[in-house]
């Protein structure tokens, strides 16, 4: 009987212990590929991680920062991280290299990238940048194959024609252009405004192939997302989330987002202007982030004709081969269910948060 009994104890034990490993958060590590993480990042970041959306996935995220597109993917391929945010060029080209990865949800639906100069440079076209020097924040930044798109656009060739300088993000990058040590700046919405708050003023040197431009995606290893898709819904649909609430209540999301990165808040600034000046930032990014003005409204989704179109952009510049399929580099299969939660509900919680 006392035998008996012991078993049926050990049994409930190990039941439970078993039940209890089950529940037990799955962990990962997300890479966001600067160094500033500003408020425009707040839903990568803040936002899912003081809410609770990751973690009420079942998931345990750590959050970290590199700077630079190409040092994520290296990061990624070596294991050390299981997810990081890119532009889809460098997903492209990495792939071409034989990097296997995917992009299986996009943040931006248009690029975050763009070449400035500031106001009143005699620089006005791409043609311009011949002989000049090209400012960014990072040689490894996302901003580099875009800005290299565009010199090669005017015909130039982007290794002889132009020169290029990493300068750093927020101070350094100011001086940089104030001190003329750099002619243009390849660099982010974000980044940009941050630069605008410092009394900068600039204007775009573009080409028409910008406005079609994928913006910034989230890669994963292949045989991650084969292994392990659970775990990337649970991550993008806590970005999904956080992303709502952001657009929902900005507000609240840079004060979210100051309470847990305080060195994102202007210091020198009144409560008034620091809100200001910190939604010209948050804009920056969230503007491209929505899906509210597109004709696929599901979070996360990428067209596949954008990827075709980035594919051609390249291979026709010589900035790639063009041998990798674009269905290789990117999947929308689990978009449907990451876009599976209330919205609804989380548009009432943004409402309401104080």
């Amino acid at each position: 009987m006392k035998r008996a009994l012991a078993f049926v104890v050990l049994s409930v034990l190990v039941s439970a212990a078993a039940s209890a490993q089950q529940k037990a958060p799955k962990k990962a590590i997300y890479t966001i590929t600067t160094k500033d993480v500003s408020v425009g990042l707040s839903a990568n970041s803040s936002i899912p991680l003081t809410l609770g959306y990751w973690k009420s996935e079942g998931l345990d995220l750590e959050v970290t920062t590199l700077e630079g597109s190409t040092a994520g993917v290296q990061q990624l391929a070596a294991g050390n991280i299981q997810f990081a945010t890119v532009g889809p060029e460098t997903a492209l080209i990495s792939r071409e290299k034989g990097v296997k990865i995917k992009a299986f949800y996009a943040i931006s639906r248009v690029t975050i990238f763009r070449v400035v100069v500031p106001r009143g440079s005699p620089i006005q076209t791409a043609a311009d940048l011949r002989g000049k020097t090209i400012g960014v924040s990072a040689l490894t930044s996302g901003a580099v194959p875009v800005a290299r798109a565009l010199v090669a656009s005017a015909g130039l060739d982007p290794d002889k024609d132009v020169k290029w300088l990493a300068v750093g993000v927020g101070a350094p990058a100011a001086v940089a252009i104030t001190q003329k040590s750099v002619d243009a700046m390849a660099l982010w919405g974000d980044f940009q405004a941050g630069l605008e708050n410092r009394g900068l003023a600039f204007q775009e040197i573009t080409a028409p192939f910008m406005k079609d431009l994928l913006g910034q995606v989230v890669v994963a290893r292949d045989d991650f997302l084969a292994e392990h898709p659970d775990i990337a819904v649970a991550f993008a649909r806590g970005l999904a989330k956080a992303t709502l609430f952001g657009l929902t209540n900005p507000e609240a999301a840079i004060r979210i987002h100051w309470k847990l990165y305080p060195q994102t808040r202007p210091q020198s600034a009144d409560e008034p202007r620091a809100i200001k000046e910190a939604l010209h930032v948050f804009n920056a990014r969230f503007d491209t982030q929505r899906v509210d003005n597109r004709d696929d409204k599901r979070w996360g989704f990428s067209s596949p004709a954008q990827w075709t179109a980035l594919k051609a952009l390249y291979k026709d510049q010589h900035l790639i081969q063009g041998t990798v399929d674009v269905n290789d580099v990117s999947t929308n299969q689990l978009i449907d269910e990451i876009n599976r939660f209330d919205q609804a509900a989380v548009i009432r919680q943004a409402r309401e948060y104080r």
